[in-house]
């Protein structure tokens, strides 16, 4: 199933809330352009209305009287949109324009004296308006009459006048919107343009035409590319151990399988004794090289392990193997300790240098634990100290135990590949093995692990 891309989902995302607020800032622009045309033409109804009081007289009778030419142009006009009706106190239309005439006006009432209101006959912007203003007349023999005038705007001018601004609005809107998704664009294209580089440099080491991620990036993407590198000189470094380790096996088998090739080929009878020792030879081989690519294995993604649960078993299990040294193990600073990594790497390393340090120790054997504080070029890790009371390792020695097949002792009994494994697991966790003098009279070994990546 196809999914949408990163780019076209943000150019989506970003389509739709410039839509939404233009939509919104349209109508919210709209309904205050209507309300400010309303209180333009009310401003324009009372000035008429002013108007035509200025004109207007009443008799003594109480008969209202206009002269024939009226102010307001569009009031002499038939069906021109613009109507004047008086309305008496019995709600009797006592005087209309000539522009009414022939024009039905309902729901004429007279107005609270002094009040004027102004409303819409509707809720379209065909909808015609009014505007009333009642007014008491005192004339010249001290007479009061009350009456209302009205105003009507029935025209389709103020619908046509709103709809061009509607047109206006609609116009520049979508103009400022299509530059604003223009510039969206722009600014999206600058800033996806760091993982279109190393989308690139990837297909470029698909290819092999480069070996690792070489370019800057922002934060954000540095912290990926430098997984990815990491993960990739993990892999290569994996496949030339794996590699290594079935040449290694090939070659080391060679040898003990011609022997038994010949003494089989030989017709004479086979010595067990001596068949025994080459199986055993074998065997050895590959325990050794099956070993070597156990040790290989990298773990990218870290399990937090209790340090001091893998220290007490590897522990009570070497006192159980060395019962007739009946050393003494003193051991500190392993309480709330945790190390993120792969278990068997712990296994390993704890297994390999506290076996070393039993085996040559006389009676005592002292090991430390200690947290690796953090810091923004290291996640933090752990550091190890194990010392004993033997023999120790002179200065010579001290640069070749820890490659692999160097013992210190040729006589004592192992293939001398312990601590080498300690070396690659510590250089996997960018840890170091340092090797010096206890003040227990042996040696002191120390190897600081670095968390794994993903803790």
């Amino acid at each position: 199933m196809n999914t949408l891309s990163l780019r076209k989902r943000l150019l989506l995302a970003a389509a739709l809330i410039l839509i939404t607020f233009l939509g919104l800032a349209g109508f919210a622009l709209d309904r205050a352009f209507i309300s400010s045309a309303e209180v333009s033409l009310k401003n324009q109804l009372r000035t008429q209305t002013f108007a035509l009081l200025s004109v207007l007289e009443v008799n003594a009778e109480g008969e209202i009287i206009l002269p024939a030419q009226l102010p307001e142009a569009r009031l002499l006009v038939p069906n021109s949109g613009l109507y004047a009706v008086i309305v008496d106190h019995k709600n009797n239309a006592s005087w209309q324009s000539p522009s009414s005439i022939g024009i039905d006006l309902k729901d004429l009432e007279k107005e609270i004296q002094g009040s004027e209101s102004f409303y819409r006959d509707g809720s379209s912007l065909d909808s015609p308006f009014r505007y009333s203003f009642s007014i008491s007349w005192e004339t010249e023999d001290n007479n009061e009459f009350e009456f209302t005038l009205v105003l009507i705007e029935a025209s389709k001018h103020f619908a046509a006048f709103v709809d061009e601004h509607r047109g206006k609005i609609i116009l520049w809107l979508g103009m400022v919107g299509a530059f604003l998704l223009f510039m969206q664009l722009l600014a999206l294209n600058w800033s996806l343009s760091p993982l279109r580089k190393v989308t690139n440099e990837l297909d470029l080491i698909e290819k092999a035409k480069q070996d690792r991620i070489q370019g800057r990036y922002p934060r954000e993407i540095e912290q990926l590319s430098q997984r990815i590198n990491q993960f990739i000189g993990t892999e290569r470094k994996n496949m030339t151990r794996y590699r290594n380790t079935l040449g290694d096996l090939a070659h080391s088998l060679k040898t003990p399988l011609a022997v038994l090739r010949g003494i089989s080929d030989s017709g004479k009878q086979v010595d067990s004794e001596e068949l025994g020792q080459y199986v055993g030879r074998m065997s050895d081989i590959v325990e050794y090289q099956l070993q070597r690519a156990a040790a290989s294995r990298v773990s990218l993604i870290g399990v937090r392990v209790n340090l001091s649960t893998i220290h007490n078993r590897v522990r009570d299990s070497l006192n159980k193997v060395y019962a007739d040294k009946n050393i003494d193990c003193e051991s500190n600073g392993f309480e709330d300790i945790h190390f993120y990594g792969d278990e068997s790497d712990l296994y390993e390393i704890l297994g390999n240098l506290m076996d070393n340090a039993y085996k040559w120790a006389k009676n005592q054997v002292r090991v430390h634990g200690y947290k690796l504080p953090e810091s923004d070029e290291h996640p933090g890790g752990i550091r190890l100290v194990i010392e004993d009371d033997g023999p120790g390792i002179n200065a010579e020695m001290k640069s070749r135990v820890l490659q692999r097949g160097v013992r210190a002792d040729q006589r004592t009994e192992g293939q001398g590949i312990g601590l080498a494994v300690c070396m690659e697991i510590a250089e996997r966790y960018d840890g170091t093995i340092d090797i010096n003098d206890s003040d227990l009279g042996g040696a002191r070994l120390e190897i600081s692990l670095r968390s794994a990546v993903g803790s």
